[in-house]
């Protein structure tokens, strides 16, 4: 067994902001072959088990998985009785060549499928409002490509983003948007249910697309697909052909995320074993107004509660804050259902229903 360090390499794949979860996994498990010193397959094939299981248990992402399912589905299917070098030679050129060309080749024909859904003054209902109204969740890479395509065929379009708390992807999203000269507005995740009506359809990205047919994403998504389904707005789920995930979850914590210490890791939402309290006390040099604080606590996380906007007189004061630990308690995906899909845009051709994405997984994957 060589002596590399397969997370590693993964991790510096990941540095590049355009390469996503599963096609970093490929690329890590690549250099694995090239440095490895195996002079069989079946020595070959026990050290990319060994790099899979290292990846698929250290990281926190479905995507890795979904990549190194696919990479181990290639092997299995690519050996054609060639000598072991050449082989070798051949299983290197074609993962190189799959991550730097035809994996970006599936974002573009992704968007060039899915801006056909970016109808021009759909919006007649609204005659008000010339554009075509579009509610994303968080980031998106495939969403934000679809969107400036639209934009450069002179699509009239407007987008409202989520905030995407914890991280607040969606600022990003807004700032990618807004640079290109396209209108776009920034909502809080709670309001989600309110800016509904003004939209003409949901579009969002995906972290894996699972066997159901449904959808792992940032946590958010399946409230947002279960509005829009109230509202009966169409929803609409961008993802790569490398982001379907063989794992048919019964249930929103039934996702193969990696142990913690060699235990499952806690449930979302899960009390921790330690409280700290809260507690407003009287501040005088605040006017008399009510300002909470912590408990004094050897346990108390060293987090501040007050931002410095609230400290500054004048300004608005956020009394309350969520603290490091308290986020750390929420989850950052969540699973939307495949009945409140409507269809699944792949680089494989036509849009997928969620029923078709099942039977494209069982196909792929059997025997």
């Amino acid at each position: 067994m060589t002596d590399f360090d397969v997370v590693g390499a993964y991790k510096r794949a990941l540095e590049d902001e355009q390469v996503p979860h599963p096609i970093a996994a490929i690329l890590a498990l690549v250099e694995l072959m090239e440095a490895s010193t195996a002079s069989t397959i079946s020595g070959l094939t026990m050290e990319l088990t060994a790099g899979r299981k290292a990846l698929v248990e250290s990281q926190h992402s479905l995507g890795v998985r979904a990549g190194c399912q696919l990479w181990e589905r290639f092997i299995s299917l690519s050996h054609s009785g060639e000598e072991f070098p050449a082989y070798k030679k051949s299983l290197i050129a074609q993962g190189r060549a799959f991550c730097s060309v035809t994996a970006p080749q599936c974002r573009e024909k992704i968007a060039t499928l899915a801006v056909d859904f970016l109808v021009d003054d759909c919006t007649a209902s609204r005659p008000s409002s010339p554009r075509s109204t579009v509610l994303t969740h968080s980031y998106s890479r495939t969403v934000i490509q679809t969107i400036l395509r639209a934009h450069k065929q002179h699509k009239r379009i407007k987008v409202y983003v989520t905030e995407a708390r914890p991280h607040c992807l969606g600022l990003r999203t807004h700032a990618v948007l807004t640079a290109a000269g396209i209108p776009c507005v920034v909502v809080l995740d709670s309001a989600v249910a309110y800016i509904m009506e003004r939209v003409d359809m949901v579009l969002v990205g995906s972290e894996a697309v699972v066997e159901s047919g449904g959808l792992v994403s940032s946590a958010g998504t399946y409230q947002t697909a279960l509005i829009a389904k109230h509202n009966q707005k169409p929803f609409y789920a961008l993802a790569e052909s490398y982001k379907f995930l063989r794992h048919y979850p019964l249930s929103q914590t039934d996702l193969p995320f990696p142990k913690v210490n060699g235990k499952a890791p806690p449930l979302p939402l899960s009390f921790p074993a330690t409280i700290t309290p809260f507690r407003p006390i009287h501040t005088p040099s605040q006017g008399g107004a009510l300002t909470p604080t912590r408990e004094s606590s050897p346990h108390a996380p060293a987090t501040p509660l007050l931002s410095a906007e609230a400290s500054t007189p004048g300004k608005r004061e956020r009394a309350f804050e969520m603290t490091p630990e308290m986020e750390a308690l929420n989850p950052l995906v969540d699973v939307t259902t495949p009945d409140l899909i409507d269809f699944i845009i792949t680089d494989l051709g036509a849009p997928l229903s969620p029923t078709s994405v099942s039977q494209y997984l069982v196909a792929q994957f059997s025997a």
